[in-house]
């Protein structure tokens, strides 16, 4: 379910309003927690990561899981 982040212009709050997707995007009409009717829509930035692996599990130490299965090896 699409949420869409608001500020209040009169007490500065902040609130998230979610939608179904099948529900348009609310453009007006949005008021505030307190309710206030003078709202604007607040875009947030996304963080995107490009090329970057995820991090390698350490091998177990001892009982399986290295190369001779021994967690011998270095």
């Amino acid at each position: 379910m699409p949420a869409y982040d608001y500020r209040c212009r009169v007490c500065d709050a902040s609130f998230e309003v979610r939608r179904s997707i099948t529900e348009s995007t609310p453009t007006d009409g949005v008021s505030c927690p307190s309710g206030h009717a003078e709202t604007s829509r607040v875009f947030s930035a996304v963080a995107v990561s490009r090329g970057t692996a995820a991090p390698a599990m350490a091998a177990p130490v001892g009982g399986g899981g290295a190369c001779c299965g021994g967690g011998c090896c270095s």
